[in-house]
């Protein structure tokens, strides 16, 4: 009942603050959401990515929620958190859930590695010569996440990362036959001169360091080039990936490049390249460029785990896709024409 008073000023200053605090709870709940989805658009089968300016994580954990029947997941390495609830969750809900890593940075004290192992969900490389690189995981036989993508917080909001999601059951039939090989035995350390490129309805080439020669797949598309090739590579030692780039640009294709300056080593074909005045920049992230791509005539792109290394070529596990895209390529370029601009 209003007894005609004037409101004591104290009970009104608390009521406002405490009305401003139910403000800030309701605002705040509401403005969380879930994982990003992944949306193709018609009638594209490819969606790209790319980090810090991309929510990496949350895509892949929106496709990790989505899975109905199996994940098999291979990540050289893996310290985000919520990556891995997600994966126990699927596994928790009866989703087939399993995923390879490397053996020395499951050791690293932010690896996810012990708390997945709990639930027998994973298994490391026994190989201390070579690294299990893969970036990829594959989703109820179906859909591909495949790039330069660690699931790290470097990774995701530090670095610059690429990766590509790829809707086509026969890139997801290659990549399980690569994951079961993981899985199932330790794998030969020789590799084949060359294969023929695996090719489906939606113009996807697999390649994997076990079976193929990933540095002949590069040269091979790369000697097809008739008017440009752009690349952002983290590390490029491969002379003959080099000299290849060295015909294109005497042939007076438009050829430019952006390499990590923290890889700058005798090794590296940087100084080699400039020396020859091609247009090649130091990118300028203060953390990694850690992306391996390449984009020829505006139409293809290649990318995945491989860097033109010698290591990567012989030794490593690596995985490297060809996609013919002019829809994609415009993005990938879109990215490096990002990159390129820091400098100008």
């Amino acid at each position: 009942m209003n007894d005609g008073k004037v409101p004591n000023k104290c009970v009104v200053g608390r009521r406002l603050v405490l009305v401003f605090l139910l403000f800030l709870i309701v605002w705040f709940s509401g403005c969380e959401k879930g994982p990003d989805p992944v949306i193709f658009p018609s009638p594209e089968v490819f969606v790209a990515y790319f980090s810090p300016q991309d929510s990496l994580s949350p895509h892949l954990i929106y496709l990790i929620d989505e899975a109905k029947e199996s994940i098999y997941a291979a990540f050289y390495k893996i310290e985000l958190e919520g990556l891995s609830r997600a994966l126990l969750q699927a596994h928790q809900r009866g989703v087939e859930v399993k995923i390879f890593t490397d053996d020395l940075t499951s050791w690293d004290t932010d690896s996810q590695s012990d708390y997945l192992a709990k639930f027998g969900l994973i298994k490391k490389d026994r190989d201390p010569e070579s690294l299990m690189h893969h970036k990829f995981c594959v989703i109820d036989e179906r859909i591909v996440w495949t790039g330069s993508f660690n699931p790290t917080r470097s990774g995701a909001y530090r670095e610059n990362n690429n990766v590509v999601v790829i809707k086509s059951s026969r890139a997801a039939a290659d990549f399980i036959q690569e994951f079961k090989r993981l899985w199932q035995e330790p794998l030969s350390s020789s590799r084949s001169a060359f294969s023929p490129p695996k090719l489906d309805d939606s113009l996807v080439e697999t390649y994997f360091s076990s079976q193929d020669n990933l540095e002949e797949a590069v040269i091979r598309e790369l000697k097809r080039a008739k008017k440009s090739i752009y690349f952002a590579l983290f590390t490029f030692t491969s002379k003959k990936i080099a000299q290849v780039l060295v015909h294109k640009y005497a042939e007076n294709l438009e050829v430019r490049g952006i390499m990590e300056k923290y890889q700058d080593d005798p090794f590296s074909q940087y100084q080699s390249l400039k020396r020859l005045r091609m247009k090649i920049i130091w990118d300028r992230n203060f953390y990694f460029m850690h992306h391996k791509f390449f984009v020829v005539d505006d139409c293809l792109v290649i990318t995945g785990s491989f860097n033109p290394t010698w290591r990567a070529t012989y030794q490593n596990k690596e995985n490297l896709v060809i996609i013919h895209s002019p829809s994609l390529a415009k993005k990938y370029q879109a990215e490096f024409d990002r990159l390129w601009k820091d400098w100008y």
